[in-house]
């Protein structure tokens, strides 16, 4: 069984796992596209000092030092509640559409509050990078959890090849035809 404090140091792990691949993913892409840190720049500009216009935005230390705080605790954050939900399922494995769903309403909210509070920098960001970096940590956010829950991996494989969630169900079905 889970303790509080290995769900939260799980959940700390998954969210620096998240927040490192997203920050690598748009360092590459920046640096490729030959603007390096442009990318949390124009976030953090628009995020903490108001810009407006992301032609006007610099590269420097302040907004991007200030992104990357936000970012990687809005991580943390998240990390944290999938590791809890996670503790969650393995107590009670039926509740796995609880991670599912927690995952889809992540995804939707985070465009949701993406589009509206960055709208007028919006323009500037190639929403098919920000789906891949999403889709980077997600992957590997899911891949540390699956390797690290082989109980729950196991519960899971079992869940999907239709066996009951636990042997306990099928050993009180089979006393009750006594």
């Amino acid at each position: 069984m889970h303790q509080p404090q290995s769900v939260v140091r799980e959940g700390l792990v998954t969210g620096l796992i998240g927040a490192g691949a997203v920050a690598v993913w748009f360092l590459g892409v920046d640096t490729i596209a030959g603007r390096p840190f442009f990318t949390p720049a124009v976030l953090g500009s628009a995020m903490f000092f108001g810009l407006r216009d992301p032609a006007t935005v610099t590269v420097g230390f302040q907004a991007v030092a200030a992104y990357t705080l936000a970012h990687v605790v809005a991580f943390l954050a998240v990390g944290v509640i999938v590791a809890a939900v996670l503790a969650e399922v393995r107590k009670t494995p039926h509740l796995l559409w609880l991670f599912a769903e927690f995952f889809l309403v992540f995804e939707f909210g985070f465009y949701g509050v993406i589009a509206v509070v960055l709208a007028p920098v919006s323009a500037e960001l190639a929403w098919i990078n920000v789906a891949v970096g999403n889709l980077i940590a997600a992957g590997g956010m899911g891949y540390y959890l699956w390797r690290t829950n082989p109980v729950l991996r196991q519960t899971l494989q079992r869940h999907l090849a239709g066996a009951p969630a636990d042997d306990t169900e099928g050993a009180s079905e089979d006393r009750g035809a006594e």
